[in-house]
């Protein structure tokens, strides 16, 4: 399967840990290139979508990785809201209509994905996971937990900010990561 990315997302490395997310209004706009993945929604404008129906994977339609049924499913709370960040090749899953708990999806392939899995590593202290061929997870108060796997060219990242504990948001993480490899 071949996937469309967009570079803005290697760039997350850099500016994941800007801060908690906060609550803004959904719009539709295109955020700049400097606006990584996984970051809070403030800083990137998203357009509001439905949920797909059919849980296959569409390239270049990132809010197709997951339903909100299926995100719903593993963490226990379903989506009030999924959006596209558009330009930048994840979805946002709204666990609170307030916008302070999500969970965030990116799949990644080529050259971008291996920049994007490597340089992902120096935003905190990786621990390694076993998961596709290679993953780790980071964990930051701020920005919740983040699984990173690689399965042959593609690289899943996946975000879940929940205010749950530690060990239950690397629980979601991983299974939600577990859940978009098996569609791929």
């Amino acid at each position: 399967m071949s996937l469309v990315f967009r570079p803005a997302a290697v760039i997350l490395a850099g500016l994941l840990l800007v801060g908690a997310c906060s609550s803004s209004p959904s719009t539709v706009g295109t955020p700049s290139a400097s606006t990584p993945a996984l970051i809070p929604a403030a800083s990137a404008p998203a357009l509001s979508a439905s949920a797909p129906a059919a849980s296959a994977a569409v390239a270049g339609e990132p809010c197709s990785f997951l339903t909100a049924q299926a995100v719903g499913a593993i963490v226990g709370a379903t989506p009030v809201e999924v959006a596209e960040r558009i330009g930048r090749g994840d979805c946002d899953y709204w666990l609170t209509a307030a916008k302070d708990a999500k969970v965030n999806v990116g799949v990644f392939t080529g050259a971008e994905a291996t920049s994007y899995f490597e340089s992902t590593k120096g935003i905190g202290a990786p621990q390694p996971l076993s998961v596709g061929d290679e993953a780790y997870s980071i964990f930051n108060t701020s920005i919740g937990t983040i699984v990173v796997a690689r399965k042959g060219d593609a690289v899943i990242a996946v975000q879940v900010l929940s205010g749950a504990l530690e060990a239950d948001q690397l629980r979601q993480a991983t299974a939600l990561v577990e859940a978009v490899l098996a569609g791929l």
